[in-house]
């Protein structure tokens, strides 16, 4: 309708001069068929029954009926409202919605692929790479509304229009999969929100089915209520999967070069088919490649603590990496490898003996210092003349009297010694000197003095075990055996034909050389809750094994008891060779906690090292420099950051009162991951200090490998969807229904009031009145 005239004939407003449609004529009050031949039969009746008795010609009065019946029926149209429509019509798009699983499970490679193993997150891409013209064509014909999911639902953003129409580009961008939980219930609650209203076709799933949080009953009665089918795409390996990862590895910060360090590694078997996998842990040295140490996990074997050992020849920084190679593909190599620096130093270890009386033990013990060459000693022999020259490497003539002096030690050893040789004041330096500064004392048991005589003293809170320090003998030969503990910690590892270990001759009674004539009986329900028990006897007695050699943390430092003196009669089988890794092993075990704080004027430390998100820390801080103290200062800060370097929490920690050397804070983190707390407080810019505490989420994706692809299926088929195999991905399209909804809206110009109608009715009443007049009908 584009002539002026025409629209002006018509009266049209709302219709477009541009409509390319055929209009069609309607009614605002439409009446049925029957109606309108019942009206034309009565009409045309009338029309020619009022001409009938008129006289004139029989054409011209037919004409005048004619005009007549025309004019009624004009009449009649006008009352039923007679309408110009333009057809008109609009289609709303049913909408399918995406969900892509972007939780950390997504790195796991158990994914099968003709290179190979591939992670779970590249099969995700390769398929939607594989289908793109296929997604492409589907999302012109229906709304396409891609979200990612973990924690929850969130968008995501359409990819850049690729220049290059040879390269094949995802329908979004997706980044790398960092979630640490998958809630499949609450992101499909907040998909469907996202859809509500919307005509809905379906839900594609494109995830490995792991998730702690899976679909409720009110969400699968709300999908089957709305008829919206599930299509799932199941990602991974449908087969029991496992992964051996680092969980954590323990090694001192400082150690002396030639020394045997000890490197603990704490595993975790992952998934349920973990026992099938074997490997290598290796120790490497980061900067020169080399091996320090290996151990070999042959598969079935449950153990999940391994010791390394290394024996460094060259002082200096350095990093150490302990790395798992695995016999099959791993699952997850980022939990392959960890690092730990350490600092290696060049010095003799310095140790101090004190002895009561020229007894075996002392003997071979002072014998052994003497000819190790990484060790300083200093031996003082209470029972020895005056005259009598003192030994060791750097000879004293007397016990150290000030805290100066003491601090010249890293190890200090009391074999049978009565407390009362040492003054009240030397009691409480050597119990400082362990506290404060870290220092290692080690205990040899006596028949005469050891412990029985340091009831009341000082140096009674070093000792492991509580009640009387009466301690009667066991009464019988017995053989002395390590627990895991000890080769945990690198100790009692001696060199045997097979290599370390602990030599079965030495828990052999049938060697009658490896039994002990004399040792303490210590009843193990009479340890302190921190004594760990490092060895113990092989002969089983009503309350258990009895404890043999002993260790607890005392402060900064550590206290060892060995409850006999009679490992010199280990040299009658194989020599010197037992007794002195027996006892260098746990001198240099005190000696590196001594180096590890030494020369430190403060000390920050957190309790535990490894915790669970929400679980509490404590962090603690302790000022070793007098200097340093300062009565005003009521709380120090410090800050929590995260594995880049963004700060997490400001933590003010207190003033201990009964402590005043001491500031602590209890806190409970909220974030996983290896965090680091660092000294950040504008009283002390001279320190800084950082310690690591490692916070794992008790649900952490990677902790369990395993896909749920049953759970899938059981979603896909209750909704009336189906699984789509990565294969059968591109029969997607076939199967989703047309939910589209096809909505009429026509544009009307009623037409009973418009000129066209006004002349109709003129031209017809002007017809017939000059007809009438110029045929003189009467």
């Amino acid at each position: 309708m584009n002539s002026d005239f025409m629209r002006w004939l018509l009266d049209l407003d709302v219709i477009p001069r541009d409509a390319d449609q055929t209009l069609r004529l309607a009614w605002e009050h439409p009446w049925a068929s029957w109606v309108w031949t019942l009206l034309f039969m009565v009409v045309g009746l009338f029309a020619f029954w009022s001409y009938t008795r008129l006289v004139g010609g029989r054409k011209s009065r037919g004409a005048m009926a004619m005009s007549r019946a025309l004019l009624i029926l004009l009449v009649l149209v006008v009352i039923s409202g007679p309408m110009l429509e333009l057809p008109r019509e609009s289609i709303e798009e049913d909408w399918v919605l995406v969900l892509v699983d972007r939780s950390e499970s997504m790195q796991i490679q158990d994914a099968g692929s003709s290179t190979g193993r591939i992670s779970r997150d590249q099969q995700l891409r390769s398929i939607l790479e594989s289908h793109a013209e296929m997604l492409q064509e589907l999302s012109e014909e229906k709304q396409l509304v891609y979200l990612g999911f973990h924690f929850g639902a969130f968008d995501l953003n359409a990819s850049d229009t690729n220049q290059d129409e040879t390269i094949v580009q995802l329908p979004v961008e997706l980044s790398d999969p960092e979630g640490q939980r998958t809630n499949l219930n609450t992101a499909l609650e907040q998909a469907l929100q996202r859809a509500a209203a919307r005509p809905l076709s379906g839900v594609v799933l494109l995830t490995d089915g792991r998730t702690d949080d899976p679909p409720t009953r009110s969400v699968m009665r709300r999908l089957q209520a709305d008829s919206v089918p599930v299509f799932a795409v199941p990602l991974g390996s449908a087969e029991p999967v496992g992964d051996l990862a680092i969980r954590r590895v323990n090694a001192p910060r400082r150690a002396f070069i030639h020394d045997k360090v000890p490197v603990s590694v704490e595993l975790d078997r992952l998934g349920s088919a973990v026992m099938d996998l074997g490997g290598t842990i290796r120790l490497v040295d980061q900067l020169s490649g080399e091996v320090l140490d290996a151990i070999e996990l042959v598969p079935g074997e449950t153990r999940d603590n391994v010791t390394l050992i290394a024996e460094p020849d060259f002082p200096g920084e350095t990093i150490w990496q302990v790395v798992i190679d695995t016999d099959q593909p791993d699952l997850i190599p980022g939990n392959n490898i960890k690092s730990i620096n350490i600092d290696l130093v060049d010095r003799p270890l310095r140790v101090l003996l004190v002895e009561g009386y020229p007894r075996w033990e002392y003997r071979y013990v002072k014998n052994l210092l003497v000819r190790e060459k990484s060790i300083e000693s200093s031996v003082f022999l209470i029972s020895a003349d005056r005259d009598f020259a003192q030994e060791g490497n750097l000879p004293i003539t007397r016990l150290p009297r000030s805290p100066e002096e003491f601090a010249e030690f890293d190890v200090i050893i009391i074999g049978d010694v009565p407390s009362t040789f040492f003054s009240p004041d030397q009691l409480d330096m050597i119990r400082d000197h362990v506290a404060n500064r870290g220092a290692g004392l080690l205990w040899i048991a006596g028949e005469r003095s050891t412990p029985v005589t340091y009831t009341g003293t000082a140096l009674a809170d070093l000792l492991p075990m509580r009640g009387s320090l009466s301690l009667s003998p066991i009464g019988e030969p017995v053989n002395l055996q390590p627990t895991q503990l000890a080769d945990r910690l690198g100790v009692l590892r001696l060199t045997a034909d097979d290599g370390f270990g602990w030599p079965r001759e030495l828990s052999d009674p049938s060697y009658r050389w490896s039994q002990l004539y004399y040792a303490q009986k210590i009843d193990p329900r009479l340890l302190k809750p921190t004594t760990e028990v490092l060895a113990e006897t092989v002969q089983e007695f009503p309350t258990g094994r009895l404890p043999l050699v002993m260790k607890m943390r005392y402060g900064f430092g550590q206290s060892i008891y060995v409850a006999t003196d009679e490992i010199w009669r280990w040299r009658y089988g194989r020599g010197e060779l037992y007794p002195e890794q027996f006892w260098v092993q746990m001198i240099r075990m005190l000696g590196r906690e001594s180096l590890s704080n030494s020369n430190q004027s403060a000390v920050l430390e957190v309790n535990p090292r490894r915790l669970e998100v929400g679980q509490p820390v404590r962090i603690d801080l302790r000022l070793l420099d007098a200097e340093l103290d300062d009565e005003r200062r009521v709380s120090v800060t410090v800050i929590l950051e995260d594995e880049d370097g963004n700060a997490l929490a400001e933590i003010e920690l207190r003033r201990d009162v009964a402590s005043p050397d001491r500031y602590s804070a209890i806190y409970l983190p909220e974030t996983a991951g290896q965090l680091k707390v660092k000294l950040d407080d504008l009283g002390l810019p001279e320190l800084r200090l950082t310690t690591l505490v490692e916070v794992v989420a008790p649900d952490d994706e990677l902790r369990h490998p395993e896909t749920d692809h049953e759970l899938l299926e059981a979603l896909a088929t209750s909704t009336g969807g189906r699984i789509l195999l990565p294969e059968d991905f591109g029969e997607l399209a076939r199967l989703l229904p047309n939910r589209s909804v096809r909505t009429i809206n026509p544009l009307t110009e009623r037409i009973w009031d418009t000129p066209l109608v006004f002349l109709l009715f003129f031209c017809f009443l002007t017809f017939e009145w000059i007809g009438r007049k110029a045929l003189r009908l009467v």
